[in-house]
């Protein structure tokens, strides 16, 4: 109580300052001048002979940490399910790509970039850092601190995550072996497990399953798996540390004897989450039991993916800063995060391996802006990579990032356009 107290007091001294220095521009703090042409990456391998592999580590925090998500000050008592960094990597040709997926709520492009640059042999547009969401997992971002604009983010951890991240890689690639990959696909029921908070009946109901099977004996050498909800069923007043329904999904494919499994979120934004469950760890791996159901029918009836190439491109693009918390934020130190000419720095990204199609997005892209974004494409079945190398918040439509009810969401995002920046980065401009 008394720490709460000394919070409380704080937190008002911190409004006050933070409010004086938001009057000023945010220059001088990791500011650099906006470059002419944003950076791109494109990068096309063609082999006769795909490998694939994956693994995982361990990237648990010390109990105590601060968790990221719902409210501040929120520390860690002690461990529901351990947290991973899991990794599948495919090798075509001369050259090596990896996804990986870890238990966090997300990752900011600093430090995307600083953990990608630890792996060995791998070009950093060439890994695709993801994170599940969960909000039960150190923070890595800064804004669940003790109190009002005192970061939550320990350095030390960032670091952990960046050695775990390249010896999952390491190992994955050390064990790869020629594979075969399979697509499947099934839907989670319209009622009962999941809802949009928004629009109830608004979500991707696909659970997709690629699974990569040995050439010499069917052996399981890795599998993605991806779905699109917010991993949330430890509740907002929860203290252990959890991977959520994710953590259940991942271990129960492995205990069913699949293999790895390397998840990966998709249009969880605005408000996506589950629905029906018990707020403890029963529900947790009740969702992950009705998860890994999908996925197990949906491996059932997979069909093979040939693969002619792997295809990667990516763009940066820059977004202003304009929401009061996210100025505030970089002002107190709280999110270190660099500017350009007052806009932040993030990047979206292609992957094409065969006729297996995902478009990145640095944040939490809502459903409606996903499939209007899959059609201008031309490819209304691409998976939505969410949470990619970045967070940037709520991706929304600009008809919705206006309105009250999303108000939120939109102070939870650089600017009220970033849904449509992101979308014009990935498309172009209508």
């Amino acid at each position: 109580m008394a720490r709460a107290e000394a919070g409380r007091r704080r937190c008002g001294a911190a409004v006050a300052v933070a409010a004086a220095m938001s009057a000023s521009a945010c220059s001088g703090i990791f500011q650099h001048s906006l470059p002419e042409v944003p950076a791109a990456y494109d990068r096309i391998a063609t082999g006769p002979e795909l490998r694939v592999g994956a693994a995982e580590r361990d990237v648990t925090p010390d109990v105590g940490c601060y968790l990221a998500g719902f409210g501040i000050g929120r520390t860690s008592t002690g461990v529901a399910s351990p947290l991973k960094v899991r990794a599948m990597v495919f090798g075509l040709g001369d050259r090596r790509f990896a996804i990986l997926g870890i238990d966090n709520l997300g990752v900011m492009r600093e430090d995307s970039d600083w953990i990608k640059s630890g792996i060995a042999g791998f070009a950093n547009g060439d890994v695709f850092l993801c994170a599940s969401h969960t909000h039960a997992g150190a923070d890595l971002i800064g804004l669940w601190g003790f109190y009002f604009m005192s970061s939550g983010r320990d350095p030390a951890y960032v670091a952990k995550v960046r050695r775990a991240a390249a010896e999952a890689v390491a190992e994955a690639w050390r064990d790869a072996a020629p594979a075969v990959l399979v697509h499947g696909c099934e839907r989670i029921a319209a009622r009962g497990f999941v809802k949009n908070a928004k629009h109830p009946e608004c979500f991707d109901r696909r659970v997709d399953v690629v699974c990569a099977r040995a050439v010499d004996d069917g052996r399981p050498l890795g599998t993605l798996l991806h779905a699109a909800c917010h991993p949330e069923v430890m509740p907002r007043t929860n203290t252990l540390i959890s991977a959520d329904y994710v953590g259940a999904l991942c271990d129960g494919w492995k205990e069913a004897g699949l293999g790895q499994a390397v998840f990966v979120n998709g249009a969880l934004g605005a408000m996506v989450s589950p629905i029906g469950q018990e707020r403890n760890m029963d529900g947790v791996r009740n969702l992950g039991g009705e998860m890994l159901r999908l996925a197990k029918l949906a491996l059932g009836h997979a069909e093979p993916v040939p693969v002619d190439a792997i295809e990667v491109h990516r763009r940066d693009f820059y977004v202003s800063v304009n929401t009061l918390g996210m100025r505030l934020g970089r002002l107190t130190m709280v999110i270190q995060r660099e500017l350009y000419s007052g806009c932040a720095r993030s990047t979206v990204g292609y992957l094409r391996i065969g006729s297996l199609r995902a478009i990145a997005v640095p944040g939490e892209m809502e459903p409606a802006l996903a499939e209007r974004t899959r059609e201008r494409l031309g490819m209304p079945d691409a998976l939505v990579f969410g949470l990619c190398d970045d967070e940037l918040g709520y991706l929304m439509r600009v008809q919705d990032a206006r309105t009250p009810e999303y108000g939120y969401e939109r102070s939870m995002s650089p600017t009220l356009l970033t849904g449509e920046i992101v979308a014009a980065a990935l498309c172009g401009p209508q």
